[in-house]
This record gives C-alpha cells, sequence and structure tokens, in this order.
C-alpha cells in the first residue's frame, strides 16, 4: 500500500530537488525520508547504548572475550 504525500516548497528548493533527483523526484524524496529515518533511529540507538554503558570500548572487550571462548573451543 503506498499513501500520497503533497506538500509546498520554494521554487529554489524545487530546481535543486529536480536537478538531483534526475527525473525521478517521488523515488528520491521516498529514499531521502527514509535514510533520515534511519539515521534518526541509529542515533537513538546510540543515545540508549551510552545510558546503558554500551561503548566502543565495552563492545571490543565482549568480541575479545567471545574470540577467546571460540579459541578455546576449537581445540
Amino acid at each position: 500500500m503506498t499513501q500520497q504525500l503533497s506538500m509546498k516548497i520554494s521554487d529554489d528548493l524545487d530546481t535543486r530537488l529536480r536537478a538531483a533527483a534526475a527525473g525521478n523526484v517521488s523515488q528520491w524524496v521516498t529514499e531521502a525520508i527514509q535514510d533520515r529515518l534511519d539515521r534518526d533511529m541509529w542515533n537513538a540507538s546510540k543515545e540508549v547504548d551510552a545510558l546503558l554503558g554500551i561503548t566502543e570500548d565495552w563492545m571490543a572487550e565482549r568480541i575479545r572475550l567471545r574470540d577467546r571462548v571460540r579459541s578455546a573451543d576449537s581445540r
């Protein structure tokens, strides 16, 4: 199912959008919206990770521990 979206944009933005979209404005806008939603979701998940104390260092340590266990299991 799809929905039709109608919006008003400035003439300048319309010109830039049409040039960037190379003839397929609907597809370009759909991809831009999806990219933005994905980016917002990623940023929100990083904020939750920070609240839980899940940092890059924490993840790296978990990977080291996992690899150590896998190495011991393969012997």
